[in-house]
């Protein structure tokens, strides 16, 4: 069997198949470019001749559909069973439909559950948790001292650095912003919020006693 003859079976088929209208540039690219474009136009321009498709033009767009002239056509009887066959179908995917939708919910619910194992561990982690701070409380209540008396030593003297150092940086900063009032026309709120320098006093900050 020759390519082109190949192509021909190919093409006829899947205009068969899909039954409805394509461009040869869709068949090209929808076989996969399997055949080449100018095979696939020669194989549409000959079924058309042999009235096997149909062409349909639109401007410069060229459409093809499979010819239906020769497929035999259904009794009256015979529509009214694909008639019956069609709702029995449509009601069987309606009840498909939501059963997949309830065993979706099912599965989301499973999936966000714990499992054994998950749950074991969990506890075991909130037990250990538990554990700690009721050994917390026992020493709250007995009034155990937490922390050495070095180690107060040590937090009160790095607050003490601390807010020496604070106090530094504020008097710093005032002193300069003094200097610039002497010159600055507005009130000394308006240079502030042209800086953007929030004070202590704006935010609420005061020095520990």
């Amino acid at each position: 069997m020759s390519k082109e003859a190949a192509a021909t079976g190919t093409v006829l088929k899947y205009f068969e198949n899909q039954n409805r209208p394509y461009s040869a540039q869709d068949v090209f690219m929808n076989l996969h470019k399997e055949h080449g474009k100018p095979v696939i136009q020669r194989v549409i321009d000959q079924l058309v001749a042999e009235n096997k498709l149909s062409e349909k033009v639109n401007g410069k767009q060229k459409c093809y559909v499979f010819n239906q002239n020769d497929m035999p056509s259904a009794s009256e009887d015979e529509l009214v069973l694909l008639d019956k066959e069609c709702a029995t179908l449509a009601e069987t995917l309606t009840s498909k439909q939501d059963e997949l939708k309830q065993l979706d919910s099912k599965v989301k619910k499973l999936n966000s559950a714990l499992t054994s194992q998950e749950a074991e561990e969990k506890l075991a982690v909130l037990e250990e948790e538990i554990i700690e701070m009721e050994e917390r409380l026992d020493k709250l209540k007995n009034e155990t001292v937490l922390i050495t008396p070095e180690e107060k030593a040590k937090i009160n003297k790095g607050l003490e650095s601390a807010v020496a150092t604070w106090r530094k940086r504020k008097r710093m900063c005032m002193n300069a912003l003094d200097s610039i009032l002497e010159s600055w026309p507005k009130k000394k709120k308006d240079l502030l919020d042209d800086i953007g320098i929030e004070t202590d006093e704006s935010v609420g900050a005061v020095f520990p006693s």
